[in-house]
């Protein structure tokens, strides 16, 4: 349960249904619930999980642009269709890891950077999250591999 002694609304959804929303209004203490039916905005979604949604949803789900920050550190912000990332956005994981461009349905796909936590980053195409396509490697090493990708592996 969140508590505050100040007038703001917080939001959270219920583990159990992702549609109903219960709505505390701190200031009187007094609760409601409702359902989503029409496109819905918002400031703050609180999930069980202890993840926080800030941004636009329809039909009980993230659409349009948001920011997400999960309980274990990671972070995204960009466009959302269907509670996924879809569009443009940014992605930072806990362990240091941070893609940026473009997303479907959750996964990388179309052109992207990708920096991993060592230093070590590609810059080029992706597809269904992973490395596909044209684009280039750069590792701390000094090695650095330009052409084409399948599936995370140097093709030529």
């Amino acid at each position: 349960m969140i508590l505050s002694v100040s007038n703001k609304m917080y939001l959270w959804v219920d583990s159990k249904t992702s549609t109903m929303i219960r709505l505390i209004i701190c200031a009187f203490l007094s609760f409601a619930s409702f359902s989503f039916s029409q496109q819905q905005y918002g400031d703050t979604v609180y999930y069980d999980s202890g993840d926080i949604y800030i941004g636009t949803w329809l039909n009980g789900k993230a659409q349009g642009y948001g920011e997400m920050i999960w309980i274990s550190g990671s972070h995204y912000i960009g466009e959302w269709k269907d509670n996924f990332q879809h569009g443009k956005g940014k992605m930072t994981w806990a362990e240091g890891d941070q893609y940026e461009g473009e997303w479907m349905m959750g996964l990388q796909n179309g052109e992207g950077k990708m920096t991993w936590g060592n230093g070590d980053y590609y810059e080029g195409e992706f597809k269904d999250g992973l490395v596909n396509g044209k684009g280039t490697m750069w590792y701390q090493n000094g090695m650095v591999f330009k052409g084409k990708w399948k599936e995370n592996t140097f093709i030529e």
